[in-house]
């Protein structure tokens, strides 16, 4: 076997992982967002913490950090203010901007899924030497960078393509 042969049976076999990895991390995903002291959808739980992270925001701004589109988004924020976890303020530096923040109840379900996921890290992490999460840290780290290094066709952001 020549060594691009041997490297094409690798990156096979990396994208069969990627791909069950993904289909486990999103039934994973769901089985955290389902719990009832959770009880959100995918979408919602990745704009609470958007949210959570920035501490208030332009929709304009949740809408990169998210990748959906405005009218996407729009939607899950107001099912988020109807749970009360959200609200829509005015900028205390520019009053005619309206942003986005969390209400004290929105902070207590983002605080519990972030205590809910560690929790799963943990426990799907838990057959790992320190040094085996340091080796697999750092190569997803580089995987991730050539992710984000990986631009679309045309440099179509997936935002743009209505994700």
């Amino acid at each position: 076997m020549t060594q691009r042969t041997v490297q094409l049976g690798r990156i096979e076999a990396l994208d069969r992982i990627f791909r069950d990895l993904t289909w486990q991390g999103q039934k994973q995903a769901i089985q955290t967002l389902t719990r009832p002291e959770i009880a959100l959808t995918l979408p919602q739980m990745v704009t609470l913490l958007a949210i959570h992270d920035s501490g208030s925001c332009r929709m304009g701004e949740l809408a990169d950090a998210t990748q959906q589109s405005g009218g996407t988004l729009t939607g899950i924020v107001d099912r988020l203010i109807a749970d009360g976890l959200v609200e829509r303020v005015r900028s205390p530096g520019d009053r005619r901007v309206i942003e986005v923040t969390l209400t004290v109840a929105g902070k207590a379900r983002a605080h519990e899924v972030m205590i809910a996921r560690h929790n799963d890290m943990e426990r799907m992490l838990s057959s790992f030497s320190e040094r085996q999460l340091e080796q697999f840290e750092l190569l997803l780290g580089r995987f991730l960078q050539g992710l984000n290094n990986t631009t679309l066709p045309e440099t179509q952001s997936a935002r743009e393509l209505g994700a």
